[in-house]
């Protein structure tokens, strides 16, 4: 029922008398090649509004489908129009639109849902049936010089903020969301595994929720060093209070375990990992001071790699909750479910945020309680895309914008 949402074919007089440039995009047409062509202008609806894209993000999900054509079971089509992260300034309004006006700066809410199905009627937006989401299999994305979307998926900006800054505010709503999934409150410990980007978001919003302690975890050294100095602008201090550069490529420094020959019973390879886990837990919970308190309060996971999962239930305190954050390709993982029962840990999954947490982001980032700025690492003309896919790709870089509107001759 998305479709009822794109039911007008032609393009409004108020947006063809605008003689604008080609609507140049960030096509992928295959695995790990991009080409920046013009597509068809996207058609204005009545109640929709229609943006100048401004200064995007390329996403995690973003680099899964560039370099492996799909992310979490879903496989990308050829060619598809990358992004959701974005930002934009309106060019035309609908006929039927009064909360908006030319001029005006809006962020992008990608997800578009169906409103109709048994999850949007239930308030489960974020699990439509029929979701329309930028970027994902079906859908176009925002990495283009023109998006139409309707008025009321388009929150106003604050002056105060910048567009590259207005360009990160989808991640901080799903961080605003995963607060809410983990239950984040004051006082609370959290661990994250994962310091990409969303780990980070994910720490600050802790930090703004006043976490009494937040520890992270990553195997990339230049993420660790970078999340040892991302500075809260509420204290001026580090937001985190522990960050550990786990062992091993693979997660967190478990690999195989070790085998115990003296047992009777069968033991898997998933058993002598947990076991391994177990122990690396321990250890880091002894640095952090957290020994005493047999864990973390919360724990977010935010990698989708195995070895985290294992490190992360063996971290979390009985009665604690464990959120399942991170995608991968792989579907299927060993995973300590006794642990879950026998500590009465709350497992829980996530898909990206919920209608309020867009209105939260903003207010967080008007306020100034979070600092996205820190986060924005370089800058790319959506002409150089493939350059910028690339340099997510290298890890070397935490948040990668591509200026929309730059690189072209009108």
């Amino acid at each position: 029922m998305a479709e009822l949402h794109f039911l007008n074919k032609v393009q409004p007089p108020q947006v063809t008398s605008l003689n604008l440039p080609p609507n140049h995009s960030c096509n992928l047409v295959a695995k790990r090649k991009i080409e920046v062509r013009p597509n068809d202008l996207p058609i204005l609806q009545p109640d929709g509004v229609l943006t100048s894209i401004c200064s995007p993000r390329i996403c995690g999900s973003d680099l899964h489908n560039y370099l492996a054509g799909g992310v979490g079971g879903r496989p990308v089509k050829y060619p598809i129009v990358m992004g959701h992260e974005s930002s934009g300034e309106v060019v035309a309004v609908g006929d039927l639109v009064k909360s908006h006006k030319i001029g005006d700066r809006v962020a992008i809410e990608p997800g578009l849902p169906c409103r109709r199905c048994i999850n949007c009627k239930e308030g489960k937006v974020n699990i439509c049936l029929d979701m329309r989401y930028c970027g994902a299999p079906g859908s176009v994305g925002s990495l283009s010089r023109y998006f139409a979307l309707p008025a009321d998926m388009a929150p106003h900006i604050p002056e105060h903020v910048t567009w590259d800054e207005a360009g990160c505010i989808q991640p901080l709503a799903v961080g605003v969301q995963i607060g809410k999934r983990v239950d984040l409150r004051p006082h609370k410990t959290l661990a994250i595994f994962g310091c990409g980007p969303i780990g980070l978001i994910t720490a600050a919003v802790a930090h703004a929720y006043s976490a009494r302690k937040i520890i992270a975890f990553d195997n990339n050294p230049t993420r660790v060093e970078f999340a040892k100095k991302y500075i809260s602008p509420l204290t001026g201090k580090p937001i985190i209070d522990h960050v550990f550069l786990i062992e091993d490529g693979s997660g967190a420094g478990i690999g195989d375990g070790e085998i115990n020959d003296h047992e009777d019973h069968e033991e898997t390879l998933g058993d002598r990992k947990w076991e391994q886990a177990k122990k690396v837990a321990a250890e880091y919970a002894e640095i952090a001071g957290l020994l005493d308190e047999e864990g973390v309060d919360r724990v977010v996971e935010a990698t989708g790699a195995e070895d985290c999962m294992l490190l992360g239930i063996a971290i979390a305190k009985q009665g604690g909750n464990y959120l399942a954050v991170g995608l991968s390709h792989i579907q299927t993982n060993n995973f300590p479910t006794l642990a879950v029962t026998n500590k009465e840990i709350n497992v829980m999954g996530i898909t990206r945020y919920t209608a309020s947490c867009f209105p939260s982001a903003l207010d967080m980032l008007s306020r100034g309680v979070v600092d996205l700025k820190q986060l924005i690492t370089k800058t790319f003309p959506l002409t150089k895309s493939t350059d910028a896919f690339e340099a997510v790709a290298a890890g070397g870089d935490m948040k990668v914008i591509v200026k929309n509107q730059e690189g072209f001759d009108n």
